[in-house]
């Protein structure tokens, strides 16, 4: 390889730059994320590498609503699973 001295000194000036040490700082998170990611351990299925929320097994059919029930409007639960009698102002439904 024919490399003059203009090219060591780019090369230098590179070690020292804001862009440089950015990527350094980001390859090394990159790195101890993947490390963290591996240690963890789901407790759904305990398989390793995911959380519970994460997980792509189970809670499909479980999942519950992230709004009231439209029927009765008081709990977190499928109107076609509502036993409420009465709705959240205690009129019959």
């Amino acid at each position: 390889a024919n490399v003059n001295l203009t090219d060591y000194i780019k090369a230098c000036a590179n070690i020292c730059s804001e862009q440089f040490k950015a990527e350094l700082i980001a390859t090394a998170i990159a790195q101890q994320l993947q490390v963290t990611r591996a240690a963890i351990k789901c407790f759904e299925c305990g398989e390793q590498g995911h959380i519970r929320k994460q997980c792509p097994k189970g809670q499909k059919g479980n999942k519950k609503p992230n709004k009231p029930c439209p029927r009765c409007q008081k709990e977190f639960h499928w109107s076609n699973q509502c036993q409420s009698k009465y709705d959240k102002n205690g009129n019959p439904l």
